[in-house]
């Protein structure tokens, strides 16, 4: 039996995933694990209403669920809050085969909102040359409030971002970022959950 069956709701979903995994027995001290990762057809609407379907043939192979999808373009965001939307797909999933050993995070509001870490791997990834830092043109475009550490709108701000670098969209970009900036500063609660629950999933010994 394997440790981890996790449901994504895109390919972007899945390379950060792919990328982030493998660190985070070293970074946050849990034991090794293993995990499959599997995309959800109907993107974040399809994880928030049939993860426990299409997670229902992996019951007596994996030990864990994991569900991540974005609270934008769940078709819930507009009448639920993120804890409200995640509990509504753990309760299918505990009903379904699932019981305690399941986990749905819920990005708030997209995916994005992880890529926004103020290291120069960041702007590397995304091919950034301008003299004015990646952060910096960020916070003088009012994409980033001063008082905050992200973007109102993160998936908007990073693809402006692109534009302006003259770099194409696409899921390698998210996995380099992923795969090489230090998670340690990253503020989300929703990565913070993700971490958490590796470590009272996967203790170290």
């Amino acid at each position: 039996m394997k440790d981890i069956i996790i449901a994504v709701a895109d390919v972007y979903m899945e390379k950060v995933l792919e990328a982030l995994l493998h660190r985070v027995p070293q970074s946050s001290g849990t034991a090794t694990y293993t995990y499959d990762i599997i995309r959800n057809p109907g993107h974040d609407s399809g994880s928030y209403n049939d993860s426990h379907e299409l997670l229902r043939p992996f019951i007596t192979q994996y030990k864990f669920a994991l569900v991540l999808f974005d609270l934008e373009g769940c078709g819930a965001e507009h009448n639920k809050t993120r804890e409200e939307i995640s509990k509504d797909v753990g309760d299918l999933l505990n009903k379904n085969g699932w019981e305690n050993r399941n986990e749905v995070i819920v990005i708030e509001p997209e995916l994005e909102n992880w890529m926004w870490i103020d290291n120069h791997h960041v702007a590397d990834a995304i091919g950034w040359e301008d003299n004015e830092s990646l952060y910096q043109w960020a916070r003088n475009g009012g994409h980033i409030k001063n008082d905050k550490s992200k973007p109102d709108r993160p998936k908007e701000t990073l693809e402006k971002a692109l534009r302006v670098s003259r770099t194409p969209k696409s899921a390698a970009i998210y996995k380099k970022i992923a795969g090489n900036v230090s998670y340690k500063k990253c503020t989300d609660e929703s990565f913070l959950q993700l971490i958490s629950k590796l470590q009272e999933w996967f203790p170290a010994v």
